[in-house]
């Protein structure tokens, strides 16, 4: 019997292109390692700097791009999991699918790998490039940071 390496595969992801490639990868991953697929959406709280001090001021006050962004993550996951149903219909070993919207209040790869860590992930699987304007010549600066510092195993999708 082969040794399964990848019990909890995690994909994290932000809605662009890459993280969506990402995801393919880890339904797949986790389908032929019978693991469990984690998938993590990470808002970014320190994008919203204003929020803290509006839920004291004025409670509605720059929520707004917040709660869209919220909505968004939500949507995603939705369509992510009609995939996951889809695609492990038939498989009567799949896990069950766990998906997690998290408000990081650090850097979203440090979010990423702390969350991996604390659920004892084997394999963290990320798009190459996110949805940031500030782009490197080859990865991201969320990928990069985790593929330098992820306590596990790490695949990068483009």
């Amino acid at each position: 019997m082969q040794e399964n390496h990848f019990s909890r595969v995690l994909v994290a992801i932000d809605g662009s292109t890459s993280s969506m490639h990402a995801t393919d990868y880890a339904i797949s991953i986790a389908m032929k390692n019978n693991s469990q697929l984690l998938i993590l959406y990470v808002i970014d709280v320190y994008k919203y700097p204003y929020l803290p001090s509006s839920i004291i001021l004025a409670p509605t006050f720059g929520s707004e791009k917040y709660l869209e962004e919220r909505s968004e993550a939500e949507k995603l996951m939705n369509k992510i999991k009609e995939k996951y149903k889809q695609k492990t219909k038939n498989n009567i070993n799949s896990k069950e699918l766990k998906i997690e919207i998290v408000e990081g209040a650090k850097s979203a790869a440090a979010t990423i790998m702390e969350y991996a860590e604390s659920k004892n992930v084997d394999l963290i699987i990320i798009g190459s490039r996110g949805r940031t304007s500030f782009k490197k010549l080859l990865l991201g600066s969320v990928s990069s940071n985790v593929i330098k510092n992820a306590h596990c195993a790490v695949l990068v999708a483009r």
